[in-house]
C-alpha cells in the first residue's frame, strides 16, 4: 500500500471516530433536555 492510501485510510478512520462521538454527544444532548424538560427547568440559552 502506498504511504498516500495510508494516510488516506488513516484520516477515514478518524473522520469515522469523530463523527461517531459527534453522534453521541447529540443523543446526550437531547436526553438532557429531555430530562431537564421532565424536571421543569427550562434551559438557559
Amino acid at each position: 500500500m502506498e504511504e498516500k492510501d495510508k494516510i488516506i485510510t488513516l484520516l477515514r478512520q478518524q473522520l469515522r471516530k469523530v463523527l461517531q462521538e459527534k453522534s453521541a454527544q447529540k443523543q446526550e444532548i437531547a436526553l438532557l433536555n429531555y430530562e431537564l424538560e421532565k424536571a421543569k427547568i427550562k434551559p438557559s440559552k
